[in-house]
């Protein structure tokens, strides 16, 4: 059975919820900052996975008289969305290990947040491997920051688990804060990066190299018949790619065979690259470019 984007969000849902209830509880019992922190973190996994179910939802909806090009961007948008939740929890855990640090925060009941994180560690683990196969089949941007942020709760409980097994030997409750800090300052960095990205895709960045390469390789195959090609511009909006272009053919051509030669153009890009709408102008050629042309020779 193939695996849909939403069936995807639904299971980050369900186990961001398993794991803020389970972590809220042991680090507000125990008063663990790292704990508390971790659960914190994965409250917003809730928000922010709650959000890229209703923009894959939206997303996959098709074009109407309002948006022609489809509801592909709202993907992006909702990262650009998770990115911000991202960066203000990283924000606030920095925050909250600082004031640990001044009031000397003591943690108790160090064995039981352990056995917490382990599981959280686990539980994670499976989510990520899981939300990476979809991002890769179903080439999802929001499935793959889903995937980008549970790999973020993934480092960050691994640290929280080291901080608490170092505690537990050492007796320096210290310890908690400077890796809720650490933890901190990785998560900033991660959404900005994150965010860095979808931005790209919502300003209409171009395709990826390899895909410009394919759409270069079949007007290549072509060039005997094509005369020139201008304006081709390419851009992505989720999982979605649109091209275009104008391809000038010798002025002696037939309609049918300028058809023809579309046709094949735009189909052998949209085999080539999924979810790709291709749009080709065809243009006669001029008197002034017969001295670099060979295609009526």
């Amino acid at each position: 059975m193939k695996v849909t984007k939403v069936f995807a969000t639904k299971v980050s849902i369900s186990t961001a919820i398993i794991l803020a209830v389970t972590k809220a509880g042991i680090g507000i019992s125990t008063g663990s900052l790292a704990v508390l922190s971790s659960a914190f973190d994965s409250i917003l996994d809730v928000v922010s996975s709650s959000i890229n179910y209703f923009a894959v939802k939206v997303a996959e909806q098709p074009p109407d008289e309002r948006h022609p090009y489809g509801h592909a961007k709202f993907e992006p948008l909702a990262a650009q969305i998770q990115s911000f939740l991202i960066l203000f929890s990283g924000i606030y855990i920095f925050y909250k290990a600082y004031s640990n640090a001044e009031e000397n925060a003591v943690i108790t009941e160090l064995g039981v947040s352990i056995w917490v994180m382990i599981f959280s560690m686990v539980a994670t683990l499976f989510l990520v491997i899981f939300l990476r196969h979809v991002a890769k089949t179903e080439k999802s941007a929001v499935i793959e920051a889903d995937s980008l942020h549970y790999e973020i709760d993934l480092l960050t409980n691994g640290g929280v688990l080291v901080a608490l097994v170092a505690i537990k030997y050492t007796g320096h409750h210290l310890i908690d804060s400077l890796v809720s800090a650490l933890i901190a300052v990785y998560i900033i960095f991660s959404a900005v990066k994150l965010n860095l990205t979808v931005t790209k895709e919502l300003l209409d960045e171009a395709m990826p190299e390899d895909e410009l390469i394919k759409i270069h390789d079949i007007l290549n195959s072509h060039s005997h018949e094509i005369v020139n090609i201008h304006n081709l511009r390419t851009r992505k909006a989720g999982v979605k790619r649109f091209v275009d272009m104008h391809i000038v053919l010798w002025e002696g051509a037939s309609l049918k065979e300028a058809n023809s030669l579309r046709r094949d153009i735009e189909d052998r890009i949209k085999d080539s690259i999924e979810d790709t709408d291709v749009h080709l102008y065809i243009e006669p050629c001029k008197a002034d470019q017969c001295d670099d042309c060979d295609v009526c020779d």
